[in-house]
């Protein structure tokens, strides 16, 4: 298990309609830098040993601001774990999500009803192995839950509420294909949201106060091509004596655009080569950088808050703009 992770996340591309998903396992080196706070080092390690069949609560909220508007949308999940010979078993319950200021209770079957038969394997419990490090390593059921996303690009094209073009079809198609074709160790972070981010830290061992560098590739199905990001990290003890994980990560700004590129064309020839973007705008440029904030729990290592926060700059040969996501989680109960 390496010092840091990322978890898959989606941001905008040129398109609209395309999402692209990272994933950024990171090696870590010496380190560069001592905090001033910290009057003397000490050595310390993240656990993983979570409650066993004691179900834990957490509320996730899922901030987006984009040129054509913001959204937020919050979640309140269950998490209950049992151990098994490689690690963990983690089932992932939804228990309610909130959208415009209304709350969905999931045990109300009208309200799984309505969501689209395609999209209800997103709200529907999931099963994932983890390792002793508390990594997800492979999805439980796999086959039986990816025959029933078959319909997800209708459902997404459906949900969007816009008619969409040959063109907004092929970018729906360019990003739920990789999905589809996952494997079982490929589609939780691909299928869950946030956990991937702040779990599978278990047993690194870091200098408090200590910041540290390390250099890598990232590999997702999602992306052509490996893309080489730079992260910085510091562990620190909170005033109640909890741990404190920051991390910044900075991805190429050139492999991004690159990678970017090649998605959007393949999207573009599904549909015979149906133009380039709007007004014949090209992306000349995109910037990515992702920083996380998580405080554990000193003796579980389970995250007692946590927040994530990307951040996207996209430049074209029309305009400039900047978007970014905000992801929080927060226990609720134990």
């Amino acid at each position: 298990m390496t010092p840091f992770k990322r978890a898959a996340a989606l941001f905008a591309g040129l398109s609209s309609a395309l999402a692209l998903g990272l994933v950024v396992p990171v090696a870590a080196q010496e380190p560069i830098a001592v905090a001033p706070t910290e009057t003397a080092s000490e050595t310390v390690t993240i656990p993983f040993d979570p409650p066993i069949g004691t179900p834990l609560t957490y509320g996730l909220r899922f901030e987006r601001k984009r040129h054509g508007g913001d959204s937020v949308f919050d979640y309140e999940q269950r998490l209950t774990f049992e151990r098994i010979a490689e690690g963990f078993l983690l089932r992932l319950e939804t228990l309610a999500f909130t959208v415009g200021g209304q709350r969905l209770d999931l045990a109300d079957s009208r309200v799984m009803g309505a969501i689209p038969a395609a999209l209800q394997p997103y709200f529907l419990p999931m099963t994932v192995e983890l390792d002793a490090a508390g990594e997800m390593v492979r999805m439980r059921d796999w086959e039986a839950m990816r025959g029933s996303l078959r319909g997800l690009r209708e459902a997404a094209a459906e949900m969007s509420g816009v008619q969409l073009n040959a063109a907004g079809r092929a970018a729906i198609a360019q990003f739920i294909f990789p999905i589809l074709n996952a494997s079982a160790e490929d589609a939780p972070a691909l299928m869950i949201r946030g956990w991937p981010s702040v779990l599978g830290y278990g047993g690194v061992e870091l200098d408090l106060g200590e910041t540290y560098e390390a250099e890598d590739g990232i590999d997702s199905g999602l992306l052509p091509a490996s893309i080489p990001a730079v992260a910085q990290f510091t562990l620190t003890r909170t005033p109640e004596g909890n741990l404190r994980l920051f991390q910044s990560t900075i991805y190429d700004p050139e492999a991004i655009r690159g990678a970017t590129n090649a998605v959007i064309d393949a999207a573009r020839a599904q549909v015979g080569g149906a133009g380039k973007s709007p007004a014949g705008e090209t992306l000349d440029g995109m910037q990515l950088t992702d920083n996380a904030d998580i405080v554990f729990d000193p003796t579980t290592g389970m995250p007692i808050t946590a927040e994530v926060l990307r951040i996207v700059s996209v430049d074209t040969n029309k305009e400039s703009g900047a978007g970014g996501e905000v992801m929080t989680i927060r226990r609720i109960a134990p």
